[in-house]
């Protein structure tokens, strides 16, 4: 083989090679998961307060009074997740699925609301 022939198969090589990272990457591309807004959250008027804890989940109103609450569960996206509550306020304790979106590190919306890390 001449130079020449070594040269274009290292070329043809390398190019496929290329490729084939290319196409893996393209098909396998982790995307970072949000983390769960553990913490306490409420509007800007006070009207809903959101507690997030490892021991569990409580939506309440403006007296505090829960509205839903119970055991509770992240499943992350790349900006938020679904954050399900166990709730315990209906006839037998059934999930509650609240939408989630990080806004910034202290401001995330539930279901449209958004809510203020305290």
């Amino acid at each position: 083989m001449t130079s020449r022939h070594i040269s274009n198969a290292g070329k043809f090589i390398a190019a496929a090679g290329v490729a084939i990272g290319m196409f893996a990457s393209s098909t396998g591309i982790a995307h970072a998961e949000a983390s769960a807004p553990v913490g306490f959250w409420t509007t800007g008027t006070g009207s809903e307060q959101l507690l997030v804890s490892q021991s569990g989940c409580s939506l309440a109103n403006a007296a505090g009074v829960p509205t839903t609450s119970g055991p509770c569960s992240w499943n992350p996206s790349s900006r938020g997740g679904i954050l399900t509550i166990l709730s315990s306020q209906t006839r037998r304790p059934a999930p509650v699925y609240f939408n989630v979106i990080w806004v910034n590190q202290s401001t995330i919306t539930v279901e449209g609301d958004v809510f203020y890390r305290r």
